[in-house]
């Protein structure tokens, strides 16, 4: 009988431990899980956020009715010319990368589709369905960014027409800057949900970029004028 019980002791002292065991290994494990969403969100946030300031002072600057129309003689301004040639074609290249990298299909990356990934397995499976649907009307969009920015800017394709690809694959920068606010909109849901659905954010849709780009050519513009207007009265 002292045999049984001590045996019966023993049995349930092991299923107690190998029970304990079982869930301080799924809490670990639920908790790494956790490290590794952040981790993936806090890069694509990085990539979102750096696709949309590209976009914005590329956009400032060269697009219709934009500073072109209205600081044109401030950026052909011999002094800083150079300047303003080459802030646009490093954004404009920058934009492409960046937003790629948001859509980037290879697995050891971090990119939107593992995002999902981890969302899934972190029992957000909402915030990846709602990911799949908003951004679906943008597929043959992203496929065109990433053909230009794998044959065109990453890459120096040889055999291949600049303006015979972009003509092929057209992109208005409308599209982009929908695209770029679905994507920044989306994200700010998943960073809610990582921090106890909070409402503040650092990946929300803003234009920030774009005042900044003329906020600096407003003060080159006032600046050129104060100068003139020294030299005038002297």
């Amino acid at each position: 009988m002292k045999d049984y019980a001590f045996f019966l002791t023993f049995l349930i002292t092991i299923v107690l431990f190998a029970t304990l065991a079982f869930y301080i290994n799924r809490k670990y494990k639920k908790e790494d899980m956790t490290v590794q969403l952040r981790e993936c969100f806090n890069l694509v946030r990085d990539s979102s956020v750096a696709a949309m300031a590209h976009y914005q002072i590329w956009f400032a600057l060269r697009g219709e009715e934009k500073a072109v129309k209205t600081h044109f003689d401030d950026m052909n301004d011999t002094r800083y010319v150079d300047f303003f040639l080459a802030s646009n074609s490093g954004n404009y290249k920058l934009m492409f990368i960046e937003t790629a990298c948001l859509f980037d299909s290879d697995e050891k990356t971090h990119n939107i589709r593992s995002l999902k990934a981890l969302l899934s397995s972190n029992d957000l499976s909402e915030l990846t369905k709602k990911f799949n649907s908003k951004l679906s009307p943008y597929t043959k969009l992203v496929s065109n960014i990433k053909t230009i920015r794998s044959r065109i800017i990453a890459h120096k394709e040889a055999n291949v027409e600049p303006k015979e690809l972009y003509k092929k694959h057209g992109i208005k920068p409308d599209d982009i800057k929908d695209l770029l606010n679905t994507v920044a909109e989306l994200l700010g849901e998943v960073e809610s949900k990582l921090n106890n659905n909070s409402s503040s954010s650092t990946c929300g849709v803003t234009d920030r970029w774009e005042r900044a780009t003329f906020n600096l050519l407003k003060a080159l513009h006032n600046g050129k004028n104060s100068q003139q207007n020294v030299q005038a009265d002297t």
